[in-house]
This record gives structure tokens, sequence and C-alpha cells, in this order.
């Protein structure tokens, strides 16, 4: 008997299930913590604004850790006939949803940090179920293609929400909450309509397999082998390594007023324009970068130069004389980054250990581009005050060489087509 029953959904089909369930997810995801967060905190405790938005964005980064991990490995176990990804894309979203909607409406700042963490739960649960569709359902030879176009669709999102709370503006903060919970919810469900799903292992043969794991084994289920799965590892630390170059981005606004001495009250327009131009090129890049490697049977030329030019670009931030020049730097991290996530995330696909733990370690991976976050924070200070913002972006454009190099170890995807 099989461990997996095979299920695909057409292609184009199951394209656009992806980018709505990731769509909805990421403007969830992103939204609350780029703006309705800090609004919502403004209302209730203007004074402690700062506090109160570094505890809620610390605490939920550290669940999104975990989380990810956590609903992988639930997802590659889930045996229900309504699919082991499309149960956990459809809960996490709608969960989510619930979460939003009840953080509008509380007025207590603890209850908004508790509804905040367990959003953010939901949404990993969601997300790593929707990464976890590449391997499972589309051909090697197209997953560069669907990686770049996915890709695509993430800065998307943002800027769509963006736009949506801006024609919203008028309206109370807790309805925006609402907005942004109605749309996860409905892009999560239509998600589940669209693509076809099927169960993974039967729970009889995981309870079997367990029994027969020496302990070594057994902590390979939690983090594959690196002597056995090297190219694993490699993967992972590539990952982690440009997601620190690419997260000084986190410093941007403040970069623009200590840097260039813009005003507050000019600064957001200033920071948005880069936002933009940063945004385009992180598009165009993710969906050509993932139809070229998909055309040339190539990943680690554009993983590699992707992360090569996000290390130029955070290193021209770093002794930038005009806005020109900062416009430019940006540009060219987006367009790193963009090709990075597209090419990678069909490289991490062709590497994964085992199929059937493909959100798990989707999850591990998702941990290494999350992870930077918390520890960008952490070195900030000490870097800015050693030698200002041309230390700190120095410091960390270095990690984007590293990042490269990080990726030679890792075998080259077949010349042909690898029959699946």
């Amino acid at each position: 008997m099989n461990n997996m029953i095979a299920v695909r959904t057409p292609f184009w089909q199951l394209l656009i299930g992806m980018v709505l369930g990731q769509l909805g997810n990421t403007m969830a995801a992103v939204i609350p913590l780029a703006l309705l967060l800090t609004l919502k905190l403004v209302e209730l405790d203007p004074q402690n604004v700062a506090a109160n938005m570094g505890m809620a964005a610390g605490l939920a980064s550290l669940v999104g850790i975990f989380s990810s991990y956590i609903g992988g490995a639930v997802s590659d176990r889930t045996n229900l006939s309504f699919g082991r990804r499309r149960t956990w894309i459809l809960a996490g979203s709608v969960l989510a949803g619930v979460c939003l909607v009840a953080l509008g409406a509380t007025k207590d700042i603890g209850q908004i940090i508790l509804y905040w963490c367990l959003a953010v739960f939901c949404i990993n649960f969601a997300m790593a179920s929707l990464s976890a569709l590449i391997p499972d359902q589309v051909e090697e030879g197209r997953r560069g293609m669907a990686s770049g176009i996915i890709g695509l669709f993430n800065p998307v999102a943002i800027v769509t929400g963006m736009g949506l709370m801006t024609a919203l503006n008028s309206i109370p903060t807790a309805t925006k909450f609402d907005v942004i919970a109605g749309v996860v919810v409905v892009c999560g469900v239509v998600c589940c309509f669209i693509i076809k799903d099927g169960p993974g292992l039967r729970q009889l043969e995981v309870n079997q397999v367990q029994e027969k794991l020496t302990f070594g084994e057994k902590l390979g289920k939690v983090y594959p082998s690196p002597r056995k799965y090297p190219a694993f590892s490699w993967g992972v630390l590539t990952r982690f390594l440009v997601s620190m170059a690419f997260n000084t981005q986190m410093f941007g606004t403040l970069y623009l007023m200590q840097k260039f001495n813009i005003p507050a009250e000019a600064v957001t327009g200033v920071a948005a324009l880069t936002m933009l131009i940063q945004t385009i090129c992180l598009a165009l890049a993710s969906f050509f970068g993932g139809m070229l490697s998909d055309k040339y049977r190539k990943q680690k030329p554009f993983v590699e130069g992707a992360a090569v030019l996000v290390a130029i670009g955070v290193f021209i931030l770093a002794f930038a004389p005009s806005m020109p020049v900062v416009f430019i730097g940006n540009a060219i991290i987006g367009a790193g980054f963009g090709a990075y996530l597209a090419v990678d995330m069909a490289l991490t696909a062709r590497i994964l250990p085992n199929k059937k733990d493909a959100a798990k370690d989707f999850g591990i991976m998702n941990i290494a581009g999350t992870l930077p976050q918390s520890l960008v924070m952490a070195i900030a200070s000490p870097l800015l005050a050693m030698g200002g913002f041309p230390v700190f972006y120095g410091v960390l454009a270095i990690t984007g060489i590293l990042s490269a190099a990080a990726v030679i170890p890792i075998p080259e995807m077949s010349s042909k087509p690898v029959q699946e």
C-alpha cells in the first residue's frame, strides 16, 4: 500500500489557487505589522507605542519561528480526505481572520499582543502548507516558473493591502482589521476550492515507522541529518545569510531621517517611493528569474548572482551620497531578493530530503528566513554606535556575499527533466 495518495492539480489551476492563498496570508501578515497595529496602539496608549509595538512584534516573531516548523510537521502527517495541505490552508486562514477581528475589537494592550501572536501562528500554519504544494504537485522543470509567479504576488499583496488601507483611510481601525480578516478568509476558502489535494501518511504506517527508528533517526525527523543531506543544510544557511542582508531594510525610514536629514513630516512619502521602486524590481526579477531558471535548467547561478546583487545594493546604501543613489541601491536590492526568492524556492523543493516531510522542512527554511529579523534588530544598535549606517550596512552586506558562497556545495539540477 502506498504511503501517500498522489493528487495533482492542473498546473495553472494550482498556481491560481496558491497565488490567492499566498496573497491573503501575506496581506494578513504584513499590513497589521506595517500599519494597523501601530494605529491601534496609538489609539489606546500613545505614550508607549514603541514599547508595546516592540513587544507585539518580538513575541510574534518567536511564535513565527516555531509555528512554521510545527505547522509543516502537522500538515505532513494529516490524513484527512479533505487533504493534508488544504485542511491547514483553510483552518489557518479562517482562524487568522477570527484573530484579526478579535484584535480589532479589543481595547486591552495584552489582548492585542495575544491575538496578534495567535494570528501569526495561524498564518504560518497556512503558509507552511501552501509552500509544500510546490514539491507535492509541481514537476521539477516548472518549479522555477511556479516559484517566480508566486513570488511576484508577495509584493503585489503588500502594495494592494496598503492601497486598500489608504482608500479606507476614513473608517475606524477596527473595521480595517475586519477588512483584512475578510480578505484572508475569502482567499483561503477560494484557494481550497480551486486546488486538489489528498491525505498524507496513514497513521498506522506512521506508528510502525516510529517504532523502528533509532534515536539518531528520530533526531533526523526533527532536522534532516547534515551528514546524509548536506545540500539541505547549505540551503538553510544561504537563506539565512541573504535574509540577514535584506533585513537591513527594516531601518530604511531611520536611515533616511538620520543620513539625509529628512524631516518626520516628509519621510513617509520618500520611504513609500523607495519601497515602491524596490517592490517593482522585486516583482519583475521574481517572475523572470524563475522562468529563465527553468528555461536554462540552472538554479545555482541565479541564486548566487541574486545574493551578490542584494549585497551590492546594501553596500551602495552604506555609502550613498544622494537620494538618486539610494533609489538605485533599493532597486538593486529588490531585483536581487526577488530573483533569489523565486529560484531559491525551486532549489529548496529539489533538495528536500523527503517529500513526505516537505511542509516540515519548508518550515525550517521559513525559520531561516524569519530568524534574521530578530537578529538584525539585536545587532543594529551596537553596529550603528560603532560607525553609523556605513558600518551597519557594510557588515550585513558581507552576509549577502557569504550567502552566495554557501550555494557552491549544493548540486545543480539535472540538465534533463527528472521523471517524477
